[in-house]
């Protein structure tokens, strides 16, 4: 896989609008092909094929294009090989091509990566379900609720700033966030993990000491009055089996419009 972080204006453009025509939450795919961050960009090389497997910093990636059924074998040896991958991917398919025998090639005996199947859910922002339940949703006792800055770029953490931007000033630039804290610790983070066009998907980060009290809750909540402050709609996707992930989507507003394919796939050995 090449690397395109310094793609051709034109190159990025005809990406940015093959991307539009994939019918699922693939803001982090934008990310990569807009120039925000870093990333890595692989096109079929059969001539008129079409169909680019693009992969963000984080380890998701996308297989989309109008050319993936004609190049599906091409397809699949590259992800089988696998030597660009560096960490663990988390892999999404083009629903238009979601038919296709994914899990039987990725699995079949002889790759160099242990592969395992999920299932992706992508939600829908209901702003009435939103100012519904926004009453019952509360900042706890003790805990304050502030805009993220800088030094929140650095948090620890899986699911954190610095896992998708390449720097604390376009992270604060391109959305930042809101965080729960008290005088001795940063409970939680609600921030901006992908930004594009008017739409921001959320991600968030809880302190292991902190979970269990609603921080996370009450954070995503502020971030979400922020953004529609703003005119930016707010976007939510998680693994199908993060039960947490889904039930606080829930809760925020969201609901389940659709549930795709979703591999994991380890770096070859």
């Amino acid at each position: 896989m090449r690397s395109e972080t310094q793609m051709l204006p034109e190159s990025g453009s005809v990406l940015a609008d093959a991307l539009l025509k994939v019918d699922a939450n693939v803001g982090f795919a934008r990310a990569v092909v807009d120039g925000l961050v870093g990333g890595q960009v692989w096109t079929a090389g059969s001539e008129g094929s079409a169909a680019h497997h693009v992969a963000h910093p984080y380890g998701m990636s996308l297989v989309w294009g109008d050319g993936v059924h004609r190049v599906f074998d091409e397809i699949i040896a590259h992800l089988r090989e696998g030597r660009y991958r560096t960490r663990e991917e988390w892999l999404q398919i083009d629903p238009r091509w979601a038919s296709l025998p994914w899990e039987e090639k990725l699995t079949a005996p002889g790759g160099r990566s242990a592969v395992s199947v999920h299932r992706r859910v992508n939600f829908e922002f209901d702003p009435n379900l939103f100012r519904a339940g926004r009453d019952r949703i509360a900042v706890p006792d003790g805990w304050s609720v502030v805009p993220a800055d800088a030094s929140d770029f650095a948090r620890p953490g899986s699911v954190v700033p610095a896992e998708f931007w390449d720097n604390a000033e376009d992270f604060l630039k391109h959305g930042g966030g809101w965080r729960e804290q008290n005088d001795e610790l940063r409970g939680a983070l609600a921030f901006a993990s992908f930004r594009f066009d008017d739409e921001l998907e959320l991600g968030i980060e809880t302190h292991p000491e902190a979970r269990g009290q609603g921080l996370a809750t009450a954070a995503a909540a502020h971030m979400i009055e922020d953004l529609l402050a703003q005119g930016i709609l707010p976007v939510w996707s998680c693994r199908e089996g993060n039960h947490a992930s889904v039930a606080l989507a829930t809760k925020l507003g969201f609901h389940p419009v659709r549930t795709l394919p979703y591999y994991g796939l380890t770096p070859p050995v």
